[in-house]
């Protein structure tokens, strides 16, 4: 095969999985907008209750929550779509799927919604590594900023300076903080 035909063919594949994907995350984060809908309202006592069931109430205590993480899965499905983009809506996307992740396996959630979200991670994690020369980059110019910044005295100082500050942030903080 043509070495253009490979690359052809395998863009055409990447582009397939990216709008496959972001058509599940977007279900999903539509979803989340209704779906813990009275779920705080169980009829179960927490003593009875299963994980999943806890995690369900939790999540059911307040309709903010899950509409923000539908939104931003719905933000970053539409960014995974766009060839441009896709590379920050996999670094959106990729927190909200370990979290998805973790709470599918720590609160026992179906098997079949944890492979789900170890299938959506792999495709961010697909495009990570498409992407890595665009990373390397982003990285690079990240480090040799850090590099070309004053000498290691300065810095000592910057950050002994900025420790200070810290101190103070924290003692008025806390100060306020007592008043309530």
């Amino acid at each position: 095969m043509n070495p253009n035909h490979k690359q052809l063919a395998f863009s055409i594949f990447e582009t397939g999985l990216r709008i496959w994907t972001a058509c599940y995350v977007i279900i999903y984060g539509v979803a989340k907008s209704f779906q813990f809908q009275g779920a705080k309202l169980m009829e179960v006592s927490i003593k009875e209750a299963s994980n999943a069931e806890m995690m369900w109430a939790f999540f059911g205590t307040t309709q903010a929550y899950p509409v923000i993480i539908g939104v931003l899965q719905v933000i970053g499905a539409i960014l995974l779509i766009i060839n441009r983009t896709k590379l920050i809506g996999a670094l959106l996307l990729t927190p909200i799927f370990i979290n998805i992740i973790l709470l599918d396996v720590l609160y026992q959630i179906h098997l079949g919604a944890l492979i789900n979200a170890i299938i959506y991670q792999c495709v961010f994690i697909f495009i990570f590594i498409q992407q890595r020369a665009r990373l390397k980059a982003i990285l690079n110019k990240l480090i040799i900023k850090r590099i070309s910044e004053p000498k290691i005295e300065n810095r000592l100082i910057n950050y002994a300076v900025g420790f200070a500050v810290a101190i103070i942030l924290f003692m008025a903080y806390q100060l306020l903080m007592s008043q309530f």
